[in-house]
């Protein structure tokens, strides 16, 4: 295979062929890499670009809906990074543990969708719980936890825990924001989600046919016309787009109008 004397360019070409959805070439040159390095004596370097070949190869077979060969990349590729998480916790870098720390949580969503366009279930959930516990205020994790119920099941029936978890979360956001033209919500610095993704599922657990209880679809209602308020405030220049310095404005703004206090 072309540029097997050094992998780790290989894994860029990889990557670039994902950028530009040349995905059938992505696939065969991350299959190829994989198997050379899964049968070959691999030193540390190597097993650094094993992960990094697998996790390509996981995610172009998710791309192409290949779920079966999706999941048995993802379950090598869990493998492989549970002996180069030992590794980086054994050095003590702490920056880099967080780095492959995030890294995880990303494959665990990749995996838990998988194993829900797999139809099944439980797998899927118990991927997103692992992902979730590695960064609880990962928004998207939580978002694909219901989704894959409601994909899988046709309903939200069992979701009550999942989608008050979803609200609490949402709820330590500094609310509704614009990076790059996206309207979006974070917490701290977990990934940033669409308005679009969110309230897709929202608009699911307000859905009353869908089996939630009454007192679950309420609040997801409260919580759907809050984003979409604070939408309208950003498209109208009302609000600050950068939620952060929005929030902080606000903290700003004193509770009590002392010239009219005065003036009394």
């Amino acid at each position: 295979m072309f540029g097997m004397d050094d992998p780790s360019k290989v894994v860029d070409q990889i990557r670039s062929y994902i950028a530009e959805s040349r995905l059938e070439l992505a696939e065969v040159m991350a299959q190829e890499l994989s198997t050379h390095l899964l049968n070959s004596k691999r030193d540390k370097d190597l097993d650094q670009v094993l992960v990094l070949v697998l996790r390509e190869w996981t995610l172009v077979l998710f791309m192409r809906e290949q779920w079966k060969d999706a999941h048995s990349a993802a379950v090598r590729l869990a493998k492989a990074r549970k002996i180069q998480m030992r590794r980086i916790r054994a050095s003590g870098d702490i920056e880099a543990l967080s780095n492959a720390i995030q890294l995880e949580v990303e494959d665990l969503i990749i995996h838990g969708r998988i194993e829900s366009s797999r139809g099944r279930l439980g797998a899927s959930r118990k991927k997103f719980s692992s992902a979730i516990k590695l960064d609880p205020y990962h928004i998207e994790a939580r978002v694909s936890k219901i989704g894959s119920r409601w994909r899988i099941k046709g309903n939200l029936k069992g979701a009550k825990s999942d989608v008050l978890d979803l609200l609490k979360t949402l709820e330590k956001s500094d609310g509704v924001e614009r990076i790059g033209g996206v309207l979006g919500m974070r917490i701290s610095n977990s990934p940033f989600v669409s308005t679009d993704r969110i309230l897709e599922i929202l608009n699911g657990c307000t859905d009353s046919s869908l089996g939630l209880p009454n007192i679950i679809i309420e609040k997801s209602q409260k919580f759907k016309q809050k984003i979409s308020t604070e939408i309208a405030a950003i498209e109208s220049g009302e609000r600050e787009s950068n939620a952060r310095l929005a929030a902080a404005i606000d903290s700003l703004t004193p509770s009590v109008d002392y010239h009219s206090y005065s003036a009394n």
